[in-house]
């Protein structure tokens, strides 16, 4: 059952990460950052070939972005999405084979358990992994879109809490002013804003801070769920110390490097070089363009789960491929 456990890497939040105090980044990772204005345009990332739209692609994608395609899919037009991922230039899988993938080591895991510890033992390690991810994909959803895009303050109960006893809307944590200065190729046009300037990766990296908290929120759903499934205390500690290490090593390696910012170091969070051998693989070219659809959708409504997508499929969020608004700029 442990090589399960390990391998049940969960999906968190996109927690905005303070900087650590000791931690002071070198001059030259940030040489290049200007004080203000766009970061130079470093190429596609992750093997994927430059955000531009075709010139066939130009004149149909205006029609199909009449509409949002939150929209399309709440009203259960899922062939309005389909059609926009097959008139694209996105080469990665879809989602339907990341779902076959990811039920294919399902599967290939129960029966190793199963061929060396028996059916009871299978039954518990399977069950563990698949209702670990269900935790970590939820937990990033809510969090992304009810504390960092303020949506919880949008709800009726919340509305009537604040009415009723006089309390304050719930204030932004810097992820509105990421998304405010993010391009639509995915470079930032950084200019003077205090609640990111502190930070020298503007709230796209994981401080150790903020994983430790990231950590105790999991914990205290994943040790009453996988007690619930069997797991002992040891094995569910060791699944959740890989699940978050290896969650916060995919969104480090995945969020700064395709903002065009630096890898964070070991001495701000997990560096974010620890996967960077994988950002050519089609897991990594799947995200990449799912967190492209999050910042491109009307009120980057879409697209929440950003490491490990599940959350969004369940409640209707997923707008699948948006295209670039107009062609990547080069740098001067």
């Amino acid at each position: 059952m442990l090589p399960g456990a390990l391998a049940a890497a969960g999906a968190y939040s996109l927690l905005r990460s303070a900087p650590s105090a000791d931690f002071q980044p070198s001059p030259a990772a940030f040489a290049a950052l200007p004080v203000s204005g766009r970061v130079a345009s470093g190429g596609p990332a992750f093997g994927l070939a430059p955000r531009r739209p075709s010139a066939s692609g130009a004149a149909g994608s205006s029609s199909l972005r009449r509409l949002p395609a939150f929209t399309e899919r709440a009203a259960g037009n899922a062939a309005a999405v389909l059609e926009r991922e097959e008139a694209s230039t996105y080469a990665g899988p879809s989602v339907a084979t990341l779902a076959f993938q990811a039920l294919t080591f399902l599967a290939i895991s129960g029966a190793s358990i199963f061929a060396s510890f028996g059916t009871q033992a299978a039954a518990k390690a399977v069950v563990g992994m698949a209702g670990m991810y269900v935790i970590m994909s939820c937990n990033e959803y809510v969090v992304h879109r009810y504390y960092q895009h303020l949506g919880i303050n949008k709800l009726a109960i919340v509305r009537w809490l604040r009415s009723k006893f006089n309390m304050r809307a719930m204030k932004t944590s810097g992820h509105i002013e990421h998304h405010k200065e993010t391009l639509d190729d995915m470079s930032l046009d950084i200019k003077p804003e205090p609640i990111l300037d502190a930070d020298p990766f503007r709230g796209t990296a994981f401080s150790w801070s903020v994983s430790a908290m990231m950590t105790f929120e999991i914990a205290i759903q994943s040790y009453p769920f996988l007690w619930l499934c069997g797991w002992s205390f040891k094995a569910s500690t060791i699944a959740l110390a890989a699940a978050m290490f290896l969650h916060a090593a995919v969104w480090q390696t995945l969020h700064p490097n395709m903002h065009e910012l630096p890898d964070p170091p070991v001495s701000y969070g997990v560096p974010g070089w620890s996967m960077k051998f994988l950002r050519n693989s089609g897991y990594f070219k799947f995200l990449y363009m799912n967190h492209e659809g999050h910042h491109r959708a009307p009120g980057a409504h879409g697209n929440y789960n950003v490491c490990f997508p599940l959350a969004d499929h369940l409640f209707g969020t997923y707008v699948g491929i948006i295209p670039p608004k107009e062609p990547q700029l080069q740098a001067a």
